[in-house]
């Protein structure tokens, strides 16, 4: 079904609009108005949706979070060397 494609495609592509953000912190060697706590509470919800997800075998969401808990490990660690 479309939509199921649908969900396949923005699971991926989803954790990858982020990205910038990393990048940005690790080029400038900065991370000014970066808040710690908004992606330290990013990554608790990810904790919760990826119990959610793995509990009722929504793989699109699995591997949705799999790939935000990267992006969100490098952003935090780029916070705590750079904040």
């Amino acid at each position: 079904r479309a939509i199921d494609r649908a969900m396949w495609f923005v699971s991926i592509v989803n954790p990858l609009v982020a990205i910038p953000q990393a990048v940005v912190i690790y080029v400038n060697q900065s991370a000014t108005n970066v808040s710690l706590i908004t992606w330290l509470s990013f990554m608790l919800v990810g904790v919760i949706l990826t119990f959610y997800s793995i509990a009722h075998q929504i793989k699109p969401m699995i591997i949705n979070q799999i790939l935000w808990f990267a992006v969100d490990i490098a952003i935090i660690v780029g916070i705590i060397i750079y904040g």
